[in-house]
Formats: C-alpha cells, sequence, structure tokens
C-alpha cells in the first residue's frame, strides 16, 4: 500500500501580496481554509505543512498547531528542497502537492486525484486547472508525484524555476513521463474559472462572494461553482 501524503505549500513572503496566508476570507485567515479543507481528505494518511525558516512563518505554524498536521520547515525560494524534505520525513510514497493559493481545494477533488493516479502506472497527476484539455475549474484539486520522482528531479535540475515550482520540471520534460490530466466532472468543468487569490482584489472579489452565498469550508466544489457562476453573472 502507497503512503499517501499532502504537502501544502505555503510562506507568508509572496511577492505580489505579501501575508496573504493570514489575511481573512470570511471569517478565517487563508491557512486555516486550506489546512481544514485538505484535511477532510478520505484518501490521505497524513498532512503535512511545508513552510520557511523564515520567522514571519511562525504565524502559520501555530495556525498548523490546530490541526493534526506535520510542519517541516526549509529555504524560502527552494520549494523543491522543501518537498524532498517533507516527503522523506513523513515517510511518503506518493506526495500530493497543494497550494495555499487556493482557499477552496476540495477534499472529494484530493480523493478522485489519488484515486485516478493509482489506477495506473503514471509518474503524475493533476486535477488542479485546465492541463491537457481536462476542463477543470481552477483551485479545487492537487498534482500527485511519487517520492522517487520528487529526488530524481531534485538531483538533476538547479535551475531557479524548477526548485521554484516544483512540478514545472516534469512539465518541461513531458515526453520523458507518464503524464495524466484528470478529467473533470460535468459540474467543475469550467475552465475559464479561477478561484486562487495572488493579489489583493483576488481577496477582496472572493471575500464578497463568500459574504453574499454564505460559503464555509463545509462547501463542496459544485456548490461553490454552481454559486460563483451566479455571482459573476450578477
Amino acid at each position: 500500500m502507497s503512503r499517501v501524503v499532502a504537502v501544502v505549500q505555503a510562506r507568508m513572503g509572496s511577492s505580489r501580496f505579501p501575508g496573504k496566508m493570514m489575511a481573512k476570507l470570511g471569517d478565517q485567515e487563508l491557512m486555516s481554509w486550506v489546512l481544514t479543507r485538505v484535511c477532510d481528505a478520505k484518501e490521505l494518511d497524513q498532512v503535512v505543512l511545508a513552510t520557511s525558516t523564515s520567522g514571519d512563518d511562525d504565524q502559520l505554524v501555530e495556525v498548523a498547531s490546530n490541526f493534526k498536521v506535520m510542519v517541516v520547515r526549509g529555504s524560502q525560494d527552494d520549494v523543491l528542497d522543501r518537498f524532498v524534505q517533507a516527503s522523506r520525513e513523513s515517510k511518503a510514497d506518493l506526495v500530493v502537492r497543494v497550494c495555499a493559493d487556493n482557499p477552496f481545494v476540495a477534499a472529494e477533488e484530493i480523493d478522485r486525484l489519488v484515486v485516478a493516479h493509482k489506477s495506473g502506472s503514471f509518474d503524475y497527476s493533476c486535477n488542479h486547472q485546465q492541463r491537457l484539455g481536462n476542463r477543470y475549474a481552477d483551485g479545487f484539486g492537487a498534482e500527485v508525484v511519487s517520492t522517487s520522482l520528487l529526488n530524481e528531479i531534485s538531483k538533476l535540475t538547479t535551475q531557479t524555476m524548477h526548485r521554484e515550482h516544483v512540478t514545472s520540471y516534469v512539465w518541461d520534460n513531458s515526453a520523458k513521463f507518464r503524464i495524466q490530466a484528470v478529467m473533470a466532472p460535468s459540474d467543475l468543468a469550467f475552465p475559464e474559472i479561477k478561484l486562487d487569490i495572488d493579489t489583493p482584489e483576488d481577496l477582496q472579489k472572493l471575500n464578497q462572494f463568500v459574504q453574499k452565498y454564505a460559503i464555509t469550508t463545509a462547501c463542496s466544489a459544485a456548490k461553490i461553482v454552481q454559486a460563483f457562476h451566479e455571482f459573476t453573472n450578477s
């Protein structure tokens, strides 16, 4: 049996939106939204918060202490090394990469991804956004790679982009790998929808949405998409 570990990538030092992980969406910090929803996934054996050793990120560690998650701290910029460290310390066979920019990441879509990845001989699977025509709305899913592949990539590349963006090496060398982009279910097949938070303006818009439609951490991805359609068309 493969040990499946979600690694949530987060830090306070975002260049476009410093401190965003502690910004409030509704009545909770973004970090709490993400950890609450990831921890509801049934196909995971463990959840890890991978953050940096910067003192600014002590706040994220404090939030994580309210959840049953492991915390791994490493380089601010070498995110790939943080993932390698997290996979080693959690004894993961498969690593589910979750970007904390996505407050609506959905437990049911993480489960769908893990099941799909295990169904075949894939090196990498994803459903976090539209890839290879899978038509997923952006912000509900994740990516899966094996610990052995993470270790291999870490040995092969020194490029700053590959070390900052953990799975970019796979896509830049896609011919070498067996890649699966999980097809979106019909109620999430809206690739024009993007629900990640990169800027203060993104947060302001999603705060209006959350408050108007009473969106909570318990809402399904399908309910959020339906409500977001109404919100954007109203």
